[in-house]
This record gives structure tokens, sequence and C-alpha cells, in this order.
């Protein structure tokens, strides 16, 4: 089986097509203080009292062709995991890192250098550059703001319809504008972008569904997605966004290196000055 997930995500992602039993035999699987050292379908099939076609037929639900597989993958994920991180020893904590350990992997194979480097460029090249996000999207939106604007680019974040609207109404072909939306359909973001491209700017969409985008923009950047975002989640949403912010970030900071550098150093001395200087007006 030519499954990259790991088999606890596996086991999860399977539960709303199994009946309850099952179930009861996944969450068997999924509470690693339940299992035993030896999990031969005999014993396995002892200890939850149920027969052998039970356990084949959760083993297929799971993808696998029978039990037998199923227990291989099993037992080799779950033991070559835990010397990584003895000191976790709660099941959720793992579950969490395997998380995002899932939609690290799950970048790795939707990232286009070629496109990172377009992108770099394009924030390099711009006289302004404009970051759109509604609700946690903007959270996303913030974050690049601050990083980038540390570098020496002139950069906002804007994070309602009013702030898109009026921000379009002033941009030109020197400008840049990247919006976020995970599910590629946030009509306020796909509408400014297209407001932004009929005003000469170019334009960027970051999403988690990019076959679902119907617009031509300047590019169009997928991220990871998290294969059910419809339920509550344990990590956040925005994270395949973030760790693809960092991969820009990286892109851009080789351009012009040095400058860069001096820039960012400067605006710490900046803080430090500042800082320096509101604590004496203070004491006077």
């Amino acid at each position: 089986m030519g499954n990259q997930l790991h088999i606890i995500d596996i086991i999860e992602n399977s539960l709303d097509s199994m009946t309850g039993l099952e179930r009861e035999i996944a969450h068997y699987f999924l509470n690693s203080t339940n299992i035993q050292e030896d999990l031969s379908s005999l014993q396995v099939t002892k200890q939850l009292h149920i027969s052998q076609a039970a356990l084949t037929r959760f083993a297929k639900k799971c993808g696998f062709k029978g039990y037998r597989e199923f227990k291989f993958q099993y037992q080799q994920q779950t033991t070559s995991s835990e010397p990584e991180a003895p000191s976790i020893g709660h099941d959720l904590s793992r579950r969490v890192l395997r998380n995002y350990t899932q939609l690290r992997i799950q970048t790795e194979e939707v990232i286009d250098e070629d496109k990172l480097q377009r992108i770099a460029t394009l924030i390099e090249d711009a006289d302004r550059v404009y970051f759109f996000g509604i609700g946690s999207s903007g959270l996303v939106a913030r974050d690049m703001k601050l990083r980038f604007m540390r570098l020496g680019v002139v950069c906002e974040a804007l994070t309602d319809q009013d702030g898109f609207a009026w921000t379009t109404s002033i941009l030109d072909k020197n400008c840049l504008v990247i919006g976020f939306s995970l599910s590629g359909q946030t009509q306020s973001i796909i509408d400014s972008l297209i407001d932004a491209k009929n005003m000469g700017a170019k334009t960027v969409l970051m999403t988690g569904q990019p076959q679902k985008v119907q617009k031509d923009f300047t590019e169009i950047l997928a991220v990871a997605l998290q294969s059910k975002p419809e339920f509550i989640l344990r990590i956040s949403a925005q994270f395949p966004m973030l760790l693809m912010i960092d991969l820009i970030y990286a892109f851009f900071l080789e351009i012009n290196r040095e400058k860069k550098e001096k820039i960012f150093n400067s605006f710490w001395e900046n803080q430090k000055l500042n800082g320096y200087h509101r604590r004496n007006t203070h004491k006077r």
C-alpha cells in the first residue's frame, strides 16, 4: 500500500465509514495504552472478543488488503516513531505533532520553487505590497506584513472589505496584492484581487484549493490542506499558509541578502533606541 499518511491518521480518517464494532477496534489501536506487544490476529480477536472477519473488515476499511498488511504498517510506524520523542508520553501530544508532521510532508509535495522565486521577485520589484485576508486569514496577512516590513518592504495588511475597497482604488502597475483564502472561494478576497488586477496591479492568491479558482491571477500558490477541514481541528487551519510564508521569506531574503540584513538590524537598533527614549521620558 503506497499511503504516505501515518497509520494513526489513516485510522482516524476512516472512522466515518466504519460500523460501531469497527470503531471499537479503531479506538483500540488509537489508544496506545491498550496495545499489547502481541498484535497477532489471534491475540487481538481474543482480547477484543471479536471475530477474525470483523478484524479483516476493519483493516479493509482503513484501505489495506487485510489485517496482516495493516499490522505491519502499524507496528513499523508506531515503534519507529517512539524513539524520536521519548519525552512525549501523552497520546494527544503525539497526535497533534503527527498532524503538524503530515502537513509539513504535504507542503513538500505541493512546493513549486520556481513559483516561490517568482513571487519573491514580485515582492522585491513592487513599490507597495498589500496583504488581504479575512478572519483567521487576516492574522496571516498581518504576520506577513510584520515580517516583510522588517526587511524594508513598504507594505500593509488589510482585513476587512472596506479596507480592500479603499486600497484597490489607489493601486497601479507598480503594486502587488497577495490574498489569502484556504477555500479559494472567499468572495471578498477573489473580488478584491480581480479589482486589483483591473487597476494594473500584480496579484497572488494563496489557497488550499487552487483547482477551484476560476480567475486568472499573476500567480496562484497552492498550500497544503488538512484532510477534514469541516471538523474541529487540533491545530490551526492557517498553519500551512504560515509554512508557505516562511518559504517565500527565505527566497525573498536571498535577493540582495546583505542589504536586507542591514535593514533588519537597523530596524531592531531603532526599536532599542525608541525603548531607551521612552524609559528616560518616563523618569523625568
